[in-house]
């Protein structure tokens, strides 16, 4: 009796383990239409607590199938290669995995494996979609399958694509897919990811270095919930790998340098189903909380003559090679500052908006969604320059973004006009001595080359210093020049007394090589002249 337990506990599987082995490649190939194969080098079993180890595992797709695939453009867009040191599989003895339907399984183990995912070329021309699901694919060799608990630890994924500089790899991912179940009733079932009940993944420590290599993107921890659609970050970073000075030598002309730190990032509510199937990314509600976003533009580096037409950030989406829906983001306090290097004062100037809450809807490039609803939104409430209240905004028109039209609104409060001294000092060389700004309004309408604004702005006491570089390298004042421009030249109110405050419009042809933003402020500028007297 003794012996025979012993026997079947640990016995080597010498009579079971070449239909095992047969079994599973039969399995893989069915189940992929023969683009895949795999090899095991060895299959251990521990009979009385059906129990299976397999070693040496090396699942890896066929180049010369594929290749007939994308003749037929029946190929998938990505194809993978799986390596295993061990698996060990609970649930399950030799000879029901040979010979028994409708399988069953407890626990399925593995520890670091690793995964490698190519996205090749997709095939030219319409594309045969294989509407065959893994159900369909299986239920021939084993009927349904059910596994209880799927656990991936210390997963190393590395992500390959033709043409990209610079791989994507994740380490360490702890991967945890609850209840699977893959049968006639599930094998469509949205509400499941990647056929599981719950799912969990998550990340530590992730970096990457862009293509580019001049950022390091960051996160802190990502951990996904794909039970309940939902994803959280916490410290997600875009950080450049060099200093200010550095990043002139690095970039050949111009381009703004970024640095981007949120503290939280929410995702709910994901179609995951589109999403894995390679039909877009959908998502209900985003939120982005406690954050900074720092963007540095050097004027030191030439900005060529490049012309930047189609580079509204409306534009931008309908750049992306997936479709796009995001119904909703909520920003909370983030701190945006926008700092520009005057070669000729050799200072940076800075503009804040501090503490800054946004909801952004409607963000998309399908053209369904764009028919039912044709506007991007931006609402913003910040500090500007710590100080005034200013509510803005932004609208986007999706159904026009060839024409680059849009529209956007400002409305400033109350404000103490010398914090805007942390820009006029280092940009334009004038320092506002004091200055009291009742309200700024603007609204303006454009497109890719021109816009249109009507410019409302108040103010009392306004008294100025023009300043200029000396030996030193110091900003001085220029006496004469600030005694011409505060008694003949800059108007110390407006309106002046008994008069009543206009709107002016202002209309500004753009340079096709210069920005959106540009754009925006030179629209703003050319409206302030006539009530400031400049």
């Amino acid at each position: 009796m003794l012996g025979s337990y012993l026997y079947l506990k640990y016995r080597k599987l010498d009579d079971f383990e070449p239909k095992l082995k047969g079994k599973l490649q039969q399995l893989v190939a069915k189940g992929s239409r023969g683009l895949y194969r795999i090899e095991v080098a060895k299959i251990n079993a521990d009979v009385v607590n059906s129990r299976l180890i397999l070693s040496d595992i090396h699942v890896s797709y066929d180049s010369l199938v594929y290749a007939k695939m994308q003749q037929s453009n029946t190929a998938p867009p990505n194809v993978f290669e799986l390596r295993l040191n061990a698996l060990a599989i609970d649930g399950i003895t030799p000879d029901d995995l040979i010979r028994k339907k409708d399988i069953r399984l407890d626990v399925l183990y593995a520890d670091h494996p690793v995964i490698h995912l190519y996205h090749l070329s997709e095939p030219k021309g319409q594309k045969a979609k294989d509407s065959s699901s893994v159900y369909e694919l299986i239920r021939d060799e084993i009927g349904s399958f059910g596994l209880k608990k799927l656990t991936l630890k210390n997963l190393d994924f590395t992500y390959h694509k033709k043409g990209d500089k610079v791989q994507t790899s994740f380490k360490d991912l702890m991967v945890d897919l609850d209840d699977i179940l893959i049968d006639e009733n599930t094998q469509r079932d949205t509400t499941r990811f990647f056929y599981a009940k719950d799912a969990a993944i998550s990340l530590k420590d992730f970096v990457h270095k862009t293509a580019d290599s001049i950022y390091n993107f960051k996160l802190d921890s990502i951990s996904i919930n794909a039970a309940k659609n939902k994803v959280r970050i916490r410290q997600l970073k875009l950080e450049p790998r060099a200093g200010k000075a550095a990043f002139r030598k690095l970039v050949k002309k111009r381009k703004d340098r970024y640095n981007i730190s949120i503290n939280n990032l929410a995702l709910d509510d994901i179609d995951w189903w589109r999403f894995i199937e390679g039909n877009g990314l959908f998502i209900s509600d985003a939120r982005i909380a406690n954050g900074k976003i720092e963007v540095y533009s050097d004027k030191g580096i030439p900005a060529g003559n490049e012309k930047k037409l189609g580079n509204y950030p409306h534009q931008n989406l309908f750049k992306l090679d997936m479709p796009l829906y995001v119904k909703k983001i909520d920003v909370q306090d983030l701190d945006i500052t926008y700092s520009e290097l005057n070669i000729k004062t050799g200072r940076e100037g800075d503009i804040l908006f501090w503490n800054t809450n946004a909801t952004i809807s409607n963000i998309t490039n399908i053209d369904s969604r764009i028919s039912e609803n044709g506007l991007l939104k931006i609402d913003a409430v910040s500090k500007f320059m710590k100080q005034g209240t200013l509510k803005a905004g932004f609208r986007f028109n999706l159904a026009r973004q060839k024409e680059g039209i849009f529209s956007v609104y400002a409305d400033l409060q109350d404000m103490d006009g010398t914090a805007l001294n942390k820009a006029t000092v280092p940009l334009g060389s004038v320092e506002i001595k004091q200055a009291h700004i009742s309200r700024f309004k603007a609204d303006i309408e454009g497109d890719n080359y021109k816009a249109k604004g009507a410019i409302f702005l108040t103010y009392q006491d306004l008294k100025i210093n023009a300043l200029k570089k000396d030996d030193d390298g110091k900003l001085k004042k220029r006496g004469l020049l600030s005694f011409i421009a505060n008694t003949f030249k800059v108007n110390d109110n407006y309106p002046k007394k008994g008069d009543d405050a206009k709107t002016f419009h202002s209309t500004y042809k753009r340079p096709l090589q210069k920005s959106f933003f540009a754009l925006i402020w030179k629209t703003i500028f050319f409206g302030l002249k006539e009530p400031v007297g400049i």
